[in-house]
């Protein structure tokens, strides 16, 4: 992959300081080009200000405040970019005047450099015509605040070249953005159903179906999501919104027209007032139109989208998540409220505009498959990709249903050898789906639970028995069910991103999926012990110093060049300890405020702690067949606790939970 280190953004707007910030936080040099100083100053100031606040919140230090400042260039002629690998346009929305900003870079960038625009308004392929090297002009579409929105869509033009495409999403990737590959399509992916959204609450105001307040409130609950269309038209502006829907409609047709209220709030220059109650027209709350509108308006358009190969189902979620927000995107929620629900909901807006219903999601009543599990290939190598980087990767049912179906395609392909799984974001696998266990404890369903971890147990046995090489790269957090899973693997790759730990027994439970049982089979049972026991967190040196990993490597641009690596001998199985680590050969789960490591066991949850010791202890002299069996015996009974409810409660509520041993 090409390196792309030295940065340059034109424009130091609002947008286009935001940009910058983002790459000078990732400790990348920036040249911020403007046509004046003043402008160019701005822009600086506005970046120090925004990092100001996040000194102030201790998001970073004043040292590291003044090292990302020192990395930043302010310029006022083209030429301060020539050695530039990457530059971004963040310019007014001018067709004509990107166009000759584009011819004019060609001759001052290098060959190789590519030229990338921000735009929101006009096709990638429109700005790069004229353009002598078309095929190196893309789109990269950031969302508000571009330092902080994880959302960038990257959008190839009809001549970009595939290979820049494959460089900028691996280069977005490595530095924590969340990028999507979109078609170059009018609005592009996110802002073509989220501006409809936007619009049909304006329409539903106007039309007398509900008041600014009640229909918010009715979007809030419906998408679970914490402002309606009004408070987020708020909150970025009336005229975006309205700009925005009246580009659409010039390219896609008069539903995409912005509602004549909004117009006219637009041309009063105030926003909208949140707090009102007033029905237009003598009309009515209805709770039952204004959600089949606004799910029609969004997921209707989300449908239509996909349909036309703009973009595909998953990305679009994943896009949704990062970039609005949105809890779940437009097509989980469809599966939720039923497909055919939906469609019926779609086809009565759709044909009051005398819109064609999307062949894509109505063709049937089957939820559409999202690809939150990935299976890859190149050469004699299989992938199989966690895709929830904005959910830690986390193992719920359909996870684990979707790492089975790829591990098995991979698995019984002749031509791989080896199998490498791996996470994209900041973690491999975070642990289980938390949500799930405490849906399954409120409807009084521990079958449920029973029943996904016996599969998961499962397939980490497939995994464990392949005659494949397997590997896990655990480039990030992995926890719990992260760690269980990769101690499946023949090996186990960390970077210095690398973070172990067995959480489990400070939340009410313990591991269920081989935790108890294969640790201590690697790494003997007073270092397994002292690992479920205490919960620490262990860095990749630590984890390599533990016999947990094989090797450590740099983090990777490319993950498909993990087929490159050289296995070699495994490192792991070492059983070394200190004399901390030796007291816990003989623990049992019984507190003792004398024991070296009392403060942190203070604090686990008493007979979560007790059971993952007596499972270790008895599961030792057992195959390790026999001993899994110990887990899943348990199970009921540990999900069944007051305190496996407020350990899993404080983690998705954020409090400190406080363990009765009941």
């Amino acid at each position: 992959m090409r390196k792309i280190e030295n940065i340059g953004v034109v424009g130091a707007g609002t947008m286009g300081a935001a940009i910058a910030q983002h790459f000078l936080m990732k400790g990348l040099p920036v040249t911020l080009l403007d046509q004046s100083a003043e402008s160019t100053a701005r822009g600086r100031q506005t970046i120090a200000d925004s990092l100001g606040e996040a000194m102030k919140r201790r998001i970073i230090s004043e040292e590291q405040f003044e090292s990302i400042m020192a990395n930043l260039i302010c310029a006022t002629e083209q030429s301060a970019l020539k050695d530039t690998d990457l530059v971004v346009e963040a310019i007014f929305e001018d067709l004509k005047v990107k166009q000759d900003l584009f011819k004019n870079l060609e001759t001052v960038l290098r060959t190789d450099c590519i030229i990338a625009s921000n735009t929101s308004s006009f096709l990638i392929g429109d700005i790069a015509e004229g353009a002598k090297h078309p095929e190196r002009i893309v789109g990269v579409h950031y969302f508000y605040h571009a330092a902080k929105n994880k959302l960038v869509e990257v959008i190839p033009g009809p001549l970009s070249d595939a290979r820049l495409i494959d460089d900028l999403v691996n280069f977005y990737a490595y530095h924590g953005k969340t990028p999507i590959i979109v078609k170059d399509a009018p609005g592009f992916a996110i802002n073509r159903f989220f501006v409809p959204w936007l619009n049909e609450g304006a329409r539903l105001l106007e039309e007398g179906f509900g008041s600014i307040k009640f229909i918010d409130e009715v979007a809030r609950q419906v998408f679970g999501i914490g402002m309606g269309p009004f408070a987020l038209m708020n909150a970025t502006g009336v005229p975006i919104a309205m700009h925005a829907a009246d580009g659409l409609a010039s390219k896609l047709g008069d539903f995409y027209k912005p509602a004549k209220i909004l117009c006219d709030q637009v041309a009063t220059g105030n926003m909208w007032d949140e707090v009102d109650t007033t029905i237009l027209n003598g009309g009515t709350n209805d709770e039952g139109v204004v959600t089949s509108r606004l799910i029609a308006s969004s997921l209707g358009i989300a449908a239509q989208m996909v349909g036309e190969g703009v973009v595909d189902a998953t990305s679009n979620d994943l896009g949704t998540r990062a970039g609005l927000r949105w809890p779940v995107g437009p097509f989980e929620l469809m599966n939720k409220i039923g497909v055919e629900k939906v469609g019926a909901m779609v086809k009565d807006l759709f044909s009051s505009w005398d819109m064609p219903m999307p062949e894509f999601a109505f063709g049937s009543n089957d939820p559409v498959e999202l690809e939150w599990v990935q299976a890859r290939r190149k050469g004699d190598t299989g992938f199989v990709i966690f895709n929830l980087p904005d959910r830690m990767n986390a193992l719920g049912e359909l996870v684990i249903n979707q790492l089975d179906k790829c591990f098995s395609e991979l698995d019984q392909n002749p031509d791989l050898k080896t199998i490498y799984i791996l996470g994209q974001g900041k973690a491999f696998v975070a642990g289980a789906d938390i949500k799930f266990f405490l849906d399954g404890i409120a409807a009084n369903d521990l079958d449920r639970i029973q029943k996904f971890t016996e599969f998961g147990q499962e397939v980490l046995a497939r995994i464990q028995n392949s005659a494949k090489t397997t590997c896990a790269f655990v480039d990030g957090l992995t926890l719990g069910g992260g760690m269980e899973l990769a101690l499946a693997c023949d090996y186990r790759v960390g970077t210095k991103n690398t973070v172990i730990a067995f959480p489990e027994t400070g939340i009410g439970i313990y591991p269920g999926l081989g935790g108890t049982q294969r640790t201590s089979r690697l790494i003997g049972k007073s270092l397994a012990k002292f690992m479920v026991a205490t919960g620490q967190f262990f860095n990749a040196g630590k984890a390599y110093e533990y016999g947990l990993v094989d090797q450590i490597i740099d983090p990777l641009y490319d993950l498909y060049d993990l087929s490159d690596i050289t296995l070699g001998a495994k490192q792991a199985g070492k059983t070394d300890q200190s004399e901390t680590e030796a007291l816990f050969i003989d623990f049992d789960g019984t507190f003792n405020a004398n024991h070296p490591q009392a403060k942190i066991l203070s604090k686990k949850a008493p007979i979560a702690l007790s059971t993952a010791m007596k499972l270790m202890d008895d599961g030792a002299n057992l195959s390790l067949e026999d001993g899994l069996k110990l887990e899943l015996a348990g199970l009921k009974e540990i999900f069944a606790t007051e305190d496996a409810l407020q350990g899993l409660s404080s983690v998705v509520k954020g409090f400190r939970p406080e363990f009765k041993g009941a």
